[in-house]
């Protein structure tokens, strides 16, 4: 069984590319809705509150965690991984959003420390995330440790994941990401990279917003396929408990800090009906 953790609903767009890359597997989600949104927290309390949600998944017998939170993986990842993880879940994992999308972006493995070679064709990449991710520097520094050639551009979308979180309608939204459009892109990009797992679910808005044909980067697709790599060379993270009866398909459980009531709903804004949301 593979955990699934957010500060809130941002992850289920990975879930559900998850669940897409691999429909056999078994899911556990869970949102910290009641600490939602992590953008305007220090950096401290971001690190308690993704220990506490990893916490919480391994104890349910998940070995491999996925941060399916920018903030919570731009700002605790690696501590989590240094200073805890080991002491707490000898042999368990913990990974994060935003180094597939580095990888993806400048085609170099995470491993590889060293820049690409040559006289590379300079391009602009415009990042759009909450404001927390985008002072972390993690996008800016590793991206330019390893694509120099690369100019990543960022914008803080301060309120946008609030209200996404709080079922705004489509006229606030549209009102927000077009207001964020034009304050950053004076120019047109070479991509956009929604570098918030809630952005996705607005991602027509951008859309509208942005010039027509701008390439925006799936993060929900490059996560999954690389996550399905990761287990086809570490299959052990992938096992679970032994299912009464064979099956296609996976289960797949969500669980909020917050008022299920108040949040199944956002699942709606999915291509994939997931289930509703229960307690923790």
């Amino acid at each position: 069984m593979i955990g699934i953790f957010d500060s809130g609903s941002g992850g289920l767009t990975i879930l559900a590319a998850l669940r897409k890359q691999m429909p056999e597997q078994d899911f556990l989600y869970l949102g910290d809705h009641a600490n939602a949104p992590y953008g305007h927290r220090s950096n401290q309390q971001i690190v308690d509150l993704t220990r506490r949600g990893v916490d919480t998944l391994m104890k349910k017998g998940c070995r491999l965690v996925i941060l399916a939170c920018n903030t919570a993986a731009a700002v605790a990842l690696r501590t989590l991984q240094q200073n805890w993880l080991e002491d707490a879940y000898p042999g368990n994992r913990i990974l994060g959003v935003l180094v597939p999308m580095v990888e993806a972006l400048t085609g170099v493995p995470w491993s590889q420390k060293h820049p690409l070679a040559g006289d590379l064709p300079r391009k602009n990449i415009m990042l759009f995330a909450t404001r927390k991710t985008v002072e972390s520097g993690a996008y800016a520094e590793e991206v330019q440790k390893r694509a120099p050639h690369l100019h990543l551009l960022t914008k803080p979308c301060p309120g946008l994941v609030d209200a996404i979180e709080g079922g705004a309608g489509e006229q606030p939204l549209s009102g927000l990401v077009t207001g964020y459009v034009n304050e950053a892109c004076t120019s047109i990009p070479d991509a956009v990279v929604l570098g918030c797992t809630h952005f996705p679910l607005v991602r027509h808005l951008f859309e509208a917003a942005l010039p027509a044909n701008t390439v925006i980067m799936s993060q929900p697709d490059i996560v999954a396929a690389s996550l399905k790599d990761y287990l086809i060379r570490r299959s052990r993270y992938a096992e679970g408990p032994a299912k009464p009866e064979a099956s296609p398909f996976g289960r797949v459980c969500l669980l909020t800090t917050g008022n299920p009531a108040e949040i199944s709903a956002l699942s709606a804004l999915l291509p994939e009906n997931l289930g509703n949301f229960t307690s923790v």
